[in-house]
C-alpha cells in the first residue's frame, strides 16, 4: 500500500504543479490534465481494490461522493471554478485517504487506515481546507491594505468589502489582468444602480467604457471597488502539500 500511495502523491503533485503554472498564467487548465489523472487513477485504485477489497472500495466511494458533492456546490456557487473542482475530483480517486506513510498521523482524529475502512475524512477535502485557509491570507493583506489606504468614513462605509477587494481608478482598468469589478452597475432612471455579485464582474472593453461615461456625467465616482482573481490552484496545490507533510490545519486550530 505504500509503493502505490507514494506513486499517486507524486503523480498527483507533478499533475497540479502543471495546473498551478497553467492557472497563473491563464486562469484555465485542459481538461486532458483531468483525464490523464483518470486514467492513472482508475488501475490504481484497482489494484488497491484487489488487496484491500471491500474496505478500499468503503473509502474510495465515500471519498468520491463526499468530493464531488462538496466541489460541485462550490462551484456552483462560484467559490471556484471548475478546473479546480476537477482536482479536487481528481485526488479523490488518485489519494481516497490520508496516505499511510502520513508523517503526522497524530493531526488527523477523523481518519485512520484503509483497512479499517473508516475514513471519516478524505484527503481531498483536507486539501481543499487547507487551501481554503491559506486564501485568507490574501484577504487579510486587502483588509491591512484598506485600513491604510482608505479614509476612516470609507473603511466604515464599506466595511464588508475590506477584506475581498481595493478601490482602484477608472484610469487603471484598462490593462488590469486577472481582476473582477465587485459590483454590477446599471443605469435605471437616471440613477447608477450598484449591486454586489458574489465572485466579480468581469472588466472588458465594453464595461470599462460604460463605466468612465458614467463618472464624466458625474453619476459615477472614478474609483471602483475591484477584486482579485486568485489563481485558486495554487493555493490547492499548497493545500495538498501541507496535507501530506503537517495535516490538516482545522483540526491543529481547534
Amino acid at each position: 500500500m505504500v509503493e502505490s500511495d507514494i506513486l499517486a502523491v507524486i503523480f498527483c503533485f507533478s499533475c497540479l504543479i502543471y495546473a498551478s503554472g497553467m492557472d497563473i498564467k491563464s486562469r484555465s487548465v485542459t481538461n486532458r490534465l483531468w483525464l490523464l489523472m483518470i486514467a492513472a487513477g482508475v488501475p490504481i485504485a484497482s489494484y488497491n481494490l484487489l488487496i484491500y477489497r471491500i474496505p478500499f472500495l468503503i473509502s474510495l466511494s465515500f471519498s468520491l461522493l463526499l468530493t464531488s458533492a462538496l466541489s460541485y456546490l462550490c462551484f456552483r456557487f462560484n467559490l471556484f471554478g471548475g478546473a479546480d473542482a476537477k482536482s479536487l475530483i481528481c485526488i479523490s480517486l488518485l489519494i481516497p485517504a490520508h496516505p499511510c506513510f502520513h508523517f503526522f498521523s497524530h493531526h488527523f482524529p477523523f481518519s485512520s487506515s484503509l483497512n479499517t475502512g473508516l475514513v471519516l475524512f478524505p484527503f481531498a477535502i483536507s486539501t481543499l481546507l487547507n487551501a481554503t485557509i491559506l486564501t485568507l491570507t490574501v484577504s487579510f493583506a486587502m483588509f491591512f491594505y484598506n485600513l491604510l489606504n482608505l479614509r476612516p468614513e470609507e473603511r466604515r462605509k464599506n466595511l464588508g468589502l475590506l477584506f475581498i477587494g481595493y478601490k482602484l481608478h477608472l484610469d487603471k482598468l484598462t490593462d488590469l489582468k486577472h481582476t473582477r469589478l465587485v459590483h454590477s452597475y446599471e443605469e435605471k432612471e437616471g440613477n447608477i444602480e450598484k449591486k454586489f455579485l458574489f465572485g466579480g464582474v468581469e472588466i472588458d472593453k465594453e464595461a470599462i467604457e460604460k463605466l468612465k461615461s458614467y463618472a464624466v456625467e458625474g453619476k459615477l465616482d472614478e474609483e471602483v471597488w475591484v477584486t482579485p482573481d486568485l489563481p485558486f490552484m495554487l493555493f490547492i496545490t499548497a493545500g495538498f502539500v501541507i496535507s501530506i507533510f503537517y495535516g490538516n490545519f482545522l483540526f491543529v486550530f481547534v
